[in-house]
């Protein structure tokens, strides 16, 4: 009975090691808004980094590394309305308990709920994502809807142009389980 117990609490302890995860090849995260008169807003970094504590996996995006095609806007957007200085990261945190990975040429879509912490605020998220698995890659894109005004963001406006609160977040990237 002893023997027993000892192996559970040895496969318990082992199980955050052989769960961890590593990102391979590139990766883009973007935010999507909108405005008046069909206007649009894409800002994209290549930074993401993924974390894998065996419970739940974190994804990490320096905001101040987001990039929209013009230094002005990107300026005012790291220092007025994000704030990077104070608040840096995006980071998404997922639970592995809601996160299905397919088999080997095959692919899966759901949707669960993650923790966004952005601004200084915490909130549950709706996070869409598909994996697809080729081999031992998993290749994954995942999309996040939010309202900025949830996360005491204000709304971007310049020379009469408002940005919507409502921004579409997504990211792109493969990793292998280790």
């Amino acid at each position: 009975m002893r023997l027993g117990h000892v192996c559970v609490l040895w496969l318990l302890t082992a199980l955050p090691a052989m769960a961890q995860v590593e990102r391979v090849g590139d990766a883009t995260a973007r935010f999507n808004g909108k405005g008046p008169g069909g206007f649009k807003l894409e800002g994209t970094t290549h930074e993401l980094s993924i974390k894998d504590d065996g419970q739940t996996v974190t994804y990490v995006v320096p905001l101040a590394t987001l990039k929209t095609g013009i230094d002005l806007r990107d300026r005012h957007m790291r220092e007025k309305y994000l704030q990077t200085d104070k608040y840096p990261d995006a980071v998404l945190v997922v639970p592995w308990s809601a996160i299905r990975l397919p088999e080997s040429g095959q692919a899966v879509t759901q949707t669960v709920t993650g923790q966004l912490s952005l601004h200084g605020k915490t909130k549950d998220v709706p996070v869409t994502y598909t994996v697809r698995r080729n081999g031992e890659v998993y290749e994954t894109t995942g999309s996040v809807p939010l309202n900025i005004k949830d996360f005491g963001i204000d709304i971007p406006s310049y020379l009469g142009v408002t940005v919507k609160p409502d921004i579409e977040t997504s990211v792109a990237f493969s990793f292998k389980r280790k």
